[in-house]
């Protein structure tokens, strides 16, 4: 199905105002709060490795579901299950970290924490997916 550009224009806006919600809500929870709740649902990626308070709150706080296991589309397809049609995915803050660059002796010129940037990732529970070789399974 394809999308035109003021659609996209659309979606892309809705996104938008969606995170925007959702940070100005997370931001007016205290520390405790967002690790208390973080603690309540312990989420974790496919790889095993726990999710910020931060963003376990920002799912939390997308939809009802009990998230347990998540991962992006590539992350489930390589660890054996896909996303099941029809899903929609929820939102994370995912760091970006610029590649170091280095001179010809190796020392890294640029490197700085503040080069840190954010982008929205898209996950799915694992409830959303389901093996990749179903018949294979039964």
């Amino acid at each position: 199905m394809k999308f035109t550009d003021d659609e996209k224009k659309v979606y892309r806006e809705a996104k938008k105002q969606k995170i925007i919600a959702l940070r100005k809500m997370l931001s007016q929870m205290s520390d405790d709060q967002r690790q208390a709740l973080a603690e309540k649902f312990g989420i974790v990626t496919v790889e095993g490795h726990p999710l910020t308070p931060y963003n376990q709150c920002f799912l939390v706080a997308q939809a009802p579901i009990n998230f347990t296991i998540i991962g992006g589309f590539q992350q489930w397809r390589k660890s054996g299950r896909m996303v099941k049609k029809g899903e929609h995915g929820f939102l994370i803050l995912v760091p970006s970290v610029p590649a170091k660059v280095q001179d010809v002796d190796n020392y890294i010129l640029s490197n700085d924490d503040d080069d840190i940037k954010f982008f929205a990732g898209t996950v799915f529970d694992i409830t959303q997916t389901e093996p990749l070789n179903k018949e294979l399974q039964s």
